[in-house]
């Protein structure tokens, strides 16, 4: 396969809050990254590979990408849009929907693809009103080499992972109460992150004599804690508020892990009843309990290695990388639309 070389220009490589959760810089072949360029680098970037394919995070998101986009369409440049789904909510969100309506309305004849990422982002994009044929499922793909290699069986006890903030919006209280609220003991959980909401859970866990089933650990650094995956069973994702993916969902089902995930996060969509997880709805508490109940009840679930061997098909590096060049083909070449890789019959 030829080789695609990749210019990744970004403001910063890593942000503070991505670093305090062990996160580092990934290196990866074929990619040259160009960090906090200015004004007129970024002009002379965009001369320099007029023919490219240029990839925006969003529209006019920033003085960079506003500067880079405008010089694209100066230069008829061909663009693309990468994006995750605004967040709608309150009179902001409602200046949000009134300001992209506008983007679409000034750019769009500009832009030759969308790539939106998970339901709501696609939702929202069509609903400004881009054409469906340019609009395109995204994901966060991710490469994990050694993921799952030497997992531990899953036995009868259910080990569950979280890791991230703990915060409101992450939803992790309401479903360590609701967790412990089933009243059954087949299940461990190991919490590792930091956050508002930390004392909150320590005590809701000591308060209901619990501390021998839910544990608490700081934020690891990336290496660390994809080690943790190998010693569960199923990884949750409840968030309460916007999570345009939630890429520790997909750690875990790379790693062949089930997930249990609210329906307000876009890696849900890559989730079946029966096959790797389960996604209830946020809003409703009760739907909360019936996943939980799901998760430590049914055994109806593919197997870690069926799990793991879909994943790497479906939300990998290299499952990135190629349907990614399938929409180009698509979009520059007159091809059909491609398969999103993710859906599972």
């Amino acid at each position: 396969m030829p080789v695609t070389k990749v210019l990744l220009v970004v403001e910063e490589e890593i942000t503070p809050y991505r670093k305090n959760m062990g996160w580092e810089v990934p290196v990866i072949e074929h990619v040259e990254i160009i960090k906090s360029p200015v004004t007129n680098t970024i002009k002379a970037l965009v001369k320099e590979h007029k023919d490219a394919v240029h990839v925006m995070g969003g529209i006019k998101v920033g003085h960079m990408i506003s500067v880079a986009f405008d010089e694209c369409i100066r230069r008829q440049c061909r663009i693309g849009i990468m994006t995750e789904p605004f967040n709608p909510a309150n009179f902001k969100g409602w200046l949000r929907g009134i300001k992209y309506r506008y983007y679409q309305l000034r750019y769009s004849r500009h832009i030759q693809f969308v790539l939106a990422i998970g339901k709501k982002g696609v939702e929202q994009y069509a609903g400004l009103g881009f054409k469906s044929k340019i609009i395109f499922p995204w994901a966060y793909f991710i490469s994990l080499d050694s993921a799952g290699k030497s997992a531990k069986p899953e036995g009868e006890v259910k080990r569950i992972i979280y890791a991230g903030r703990l915060e409101p919006g992450k939803g992790i209280y309401r479903f360590t109460e609701q967790l412990i609220n089933t009243g059954k003991s087949n299940f461990t959980m190991d919490l590792y992150g930091s956050g508002p909401d930390e004392e909150k859970l320590k005590q809701l866990v000591l308060n209901n004599n619990a501390a021998d089933k839910i544990s608490f650990y700081p934020f690891l650094n990336h290496d660390e804690l994809l080690e943790q995956y190998l010693h569960a069973d199923w990884v949750v994702l409840p968030s309460t508020q916007k999570d345009g993916w939630g890429v520790i969902v997909s750690e875990g089902l790379l790693n062949g892990l089930k997930a249990i995930c609210s329906n307000i996060c876009g890696v849900s969509w890559v989730i079946k009843d029966g096959f790797n997880g389960v996604v209830f709805g946020w809003a409703e508490g009760d739907n909360c309990v019936t996943a939980i109940n799901k998760m430590l009840t049914e055994d109806r679930y593919a197997s870690r290695k069926e799990i793991r061997e879909w994943a790497n098909r479906a939300i990998s590096g290299k499952a990135g990388a190629a349907y990614f060049m399938e929409i180009i083909d698509s979009v520059y070449s007159n091809k059909e639309k491609p398969a999103i890789p993710w859906i599972i019959d």
